[in-house]
């Protein structure tokens, strides 16, 4: 009887062909880890999780957010940044009751950060969750384009006007004509509000582009 002698070659290609190619290794997102924002944690979020292109796209909608904090923060009437900047602008030009009435004014600010931190906010984590999920479904790519594209309008408007509470770019000619050696801090302060918003913009954008094409890019098993 003649027994047939298989190769060892052969058979390990044989095995190879019926096991799944292994990629490269890729992390899980743990979604009911709920950990952001810190203290309240109603949503999961973290960088650590992701890789690559992925990880530069969710990082740029993400420090367009913290940026939209960080200028309306420093531009709310109970941030000690406006409480100082108040009594050193307004008492060079008023005094007495004229500076209550002033922080009166101011408080429209706050209304400004509990309406645009929130939806900063949302439209990130939009579109955080649309490019890790990579969901058929593109109206959840619609979804966070629309949202982003509005507050990009409104970080466009927002850095320009000299309106209120906003301190855009227009407001520097208008600050340069004056004479007082307050007016050298007033330029410091709206150059930091209209930059924050401009960078803003710039990373909205920039994510608007980018969200339709990070799928084919992602690296992390959702």
């Amino acid at each position: 009887m003649e027994m047939e002698v298989q190769n060892p070659t052969n058979a390990q290609i044989s095995d190879a062909d019926t096991r799944p190619i292994s990629t490269k290794k890729i992390s899980k997102i743990n979604w009911a880890n709920y950990n952001f924002p810190p203290c309240v944690r109603i949503v999961h979020f973290s960088l650590s999780e992701l890789h690559g292109a992925l990880k530069r796209f969710v990082l740029c909608i993400y420090l367009s957010f913290l940026l939209i904090v960080a200028v309306l923060l420093t531009n709310s009437n109970s941030s000690p940044h406006l409480v100082l900047s108040t009594i050193i602008l307004v008492s060079k030009y008023t005094s007495g009751i004229n500076i209550f009435f002033t922080f009166l004014s101011t408080y429209s600010t706050d209304l400004v950060f509990v309406i645009f931190v929130p939806s900063s906010g949302f439209t990130a984590y939009t579109g955080y969750s649309a490019a890790c999920r990579r969901p058929t479904d593109t109206s959840v790519i619609l979804r966070y384009r629309l949202c982003q594209g509005v507050l990009c309008i409104l970080w466009l408007v927002f850095s320009f006007i000299k309106s209120g509470s906003f301190n855009g770019w227009a407001r520097i000619k208008s600050l340069v004509k004056e004479k007082e050696a307050a007016a050298d801090f007033c330029i410091f302060l709206t150059v930091v509000e209209s930059a924050g918003y401009t960078l803003a913009l710039i990373l909205g954008i920039i994510g608007i582009l980018k969200i339709g094409s990070v799928f084919w890019f992602a690296t992390v098993d959702c």
